[in-house]
């Protein structure tokens, strides 16, 4: 009797014309209420599901509701826990390795340019490996990091001995050129509270990140010379995008790719810029911006973090160039 009534359900379905929304999971590992997932990742869903004649509803799990830490996305995407997720590749040191190009210093300057320079390396062909897995969504990075500490910072042989943290060996590898002690696995969750136990002086680390984490009610002194962003990105099990009816796969191409990076660019740069704002004000930290003479030294500095960079991948000097050529190219469309 059920198999019947179910067969009904379905013959009625098809001679009424009705389809059935594919629910797409979405795992963001912020809180709900973070700038990026309510802001950026939030109504991009609500644009592709509204662009998807029907076919298509996004469901935000945020929070670490399928998977608490960050290093946790990209596999609840590959085994299907989630089916698009917000990932960053520096939680998961070896994949996506060619986009770690973006953490080296004074490459990036703005999310907006990079993101674009990054979508334009996947275009032409110089990320591959991991990036051919997956449907990409967004190809991204952050505003440049730069430093955050309990300590004055004015030149790089003030970081001499100080335990620091970065979210990645490229980025890591930049303290370790600069004198400081790098510290690996500290999750941005857990940053503020590794800081006011004393584990660590500071981080490398931008604004937004800064107040998102709380890591603001505890660094008193930053000094932004550009160390390196922080590559991020927006992905989807391929599978079940190649799953999907036609017309959802529309909605999501209509918003992903070049016109994803871009909205993501811009959102996270107008949010850091607010961002720097507000700890300022409530804060009052102390805030050192390197002059010229200043930058030629950091950029001496951290010279030995890029040549390694370049050393360890087979085509690192290529990537590093073609990279340099895309940033050029996106601020000269501009």
């Amino acid at each position: 009797m059920k198999r019947i009534l179910a067969l009904g359900v379905l013959l009625a379905s098809v001679w009424s014309g009705t389809t059935f929304a594919e629910t797409l999971r979405f795992s963001s590992f912020e809180p709900p209420a973070a700038y990026v997932t309510s802001k950026i990742l939030a109504p991009w869903a609500e644009k592709v599901a509204a662009a998807s004649k029907g076919t298509l509803e996004i469901q935000m799990f945020a929070g670490g509701t399928l998977g608490r830490s960050p290093a946790q996305q990209l596999k609840l995407v590959e085994d299907g826990v989630a089916d698009i997720a917000w990932v960053i590749p520096g939680y998961t040191p070896g994949r996506f390795d060619e986009g770690t190009v973006a953490e080296l210093p004074f490459m990036v300057t703005e999310s907006h340019k990079g993101s674009l320079a990054m979508w334009k390396m996947v275009e032409d062909g110089h990320f591959k490996g991991d990036y051919e897995k997956f449907k990409l969504l967004c190809v991204c990075v952050s505003t440049p990091a730069f430093i955050g500490a309990t300590k004055e910072i004015n030149e790089p042989k003030d970081l001499s001995g100080l335990k620091m943290r970065a979210p990645g060996p490229t980025q890591l590898a930049v303290l370790e050129a600069l004198g400081a002690v790098p510290i690996g696995g500290i999750t941005a969750a857990t940053l503020a509270e590794s800081i006011s136990r004393g584990l660590i002086s500071g981080s490398l680390i931008e604004w937004s990140a800064s107040e998102t984490f709380n890591a603001d009610e505890v660094l008193t002194h930053y000094n932004t010379a550009l160390l390196g962003a922080t590559p991020m990105l927006v992905l989807m099990n391929k599978a079940r995008y190649e799953a999907l009816p036609a017309e959802a796969r529309e909605a999501i191409d209509q918003f992903s790719g070049e016109t994803f990076s871009d909205y993501f660019g811009k959102e996270f740069d107008a949010y850091v810029a607010a961002a720097r704002e507000r700890i300022e004000a409530n804060y009052k930290p102390q805030v050192v911006e390197p002059d010229e003479a200043a930058v030629e030294a950091w950029k001496a500095a951290v010279a030995p973090a890029t040549e390694k960079w370049i050393a360890a991948h087979d085509n690192g000097q290529a990537i590093y160039d073609a990279f340099g050529k895309a940033l050029q190219a996106v601020e000269g469309a501009k």
